[in-house]
């Protein structure tokens, strides 16, 4: 009996020994908001809308930002996009300069295939709201943001074994590039994890711009393009984020 004891009395002291150094050797960082500067990459699948619908098919949206989420859960930064791989709706701009069996003849005489897609770019400032809900910390949770910048897209036209059917500055009179200003949202889940390790974000994204024709001349009309289109972009963004912020290392707590 007074083995038993002695031993049922050497596994509390072993437990209590081991859950003290289990504390000392690994204390954990308080779970606070702080400020959060942020460098994210993302990439956004896009359909396109109204007068945009017109012209280009869904595209691929790659992009860039600097944000900035504060102690007070508001947003603010920069971002940038690069968009590419529209297709081209209506490609009977080019009837004028094709064959019969849709070739383009190069500037040697030779027949060549061509190729149309969509290549753009947009930018915005930013600003926003951040909340605290549906999170396992206090720095992961919804965010919504708007922003107002610039939106340019044109038609690119290249052709088979790079031959030249089509020198740059005459592609300028089909390419249609266009530019204004516009608007962007978006909703979404931000997460970002204590141990720094895991941090990500995803959600709808919408782009609404107001945009004009920016060549002097459209060869194919023979005339200019004055009119003002309205261009939508909407889709799902997805995104990697580097935190900027030092590590929290003063504020703990023991169990």
């Amino acid at each position: 009996m007074k083995h038993f004891l002695f031993l049922i009395s050497l596994l509390f002291l072993l437990s209590g020994l081991s859950k003290a150094q289990f504390v000392i050797g690994k204390p954990e960082i308080q779970d606070t908001a702080f400020s959060i500067p942020m460098i994210t990459i993302s990439y956004a699948k896009q359909w396109s809308g109204a007068d945009l619908a017109d012209r280009f098919s869904s595209n691929n949206n790659i992009g860039a930002s600097f944000i900035v989420k504060t102690k007070s859960k508001w947003l603010y930064g920069v971002k940038g996009n690069f968009l590419w791989g529209g297709e081209v709706q209506d490609q009977s701009f080019l009837d004028g300069i094709k064959t019969d069996n849709d070739y383009v003849i190069d500037d040697e005489g030779r027949e060549t295939t061509i190729f149309l897609g969509q290549r753009g770019s947009s930018a915005f400032v930013l600003g926003g709201r951040f909340f605290n809900v549906l999170s396992p910390n206090k720095n992961s949770g919804i965010i919504v943001y708007g922003g107002v910048g610039y939106l340019q897209h044109k038609i690119s036209i290249k052709f088979k074994d790079d031959l030249v059917a089509l020198t740059d500055e005459y592609k300028k009179g089909y390419d249609r590039y266009s530019a204004g200003y516009a608007f962007n949202g978006f909703v979404g889940y931000l997460f970002l994890s204590k141990n720094r390790l895991l941090n990500f974000f995803g959600g709808f994204d919408y782009t609404y711009g107001k945009t004009k024709n920016l060549r002097k001349y459209n060869y194919d009309t023979n005339k200019p393009d004055t009119e003002v289109h309205t261009d939508v972009l909407y889709g799902i963004r997805l995104g990697w984020i580097i935190r900027l912020n030092k590590r929290q290392t003063d504020d703990f707590y023991y169990n």
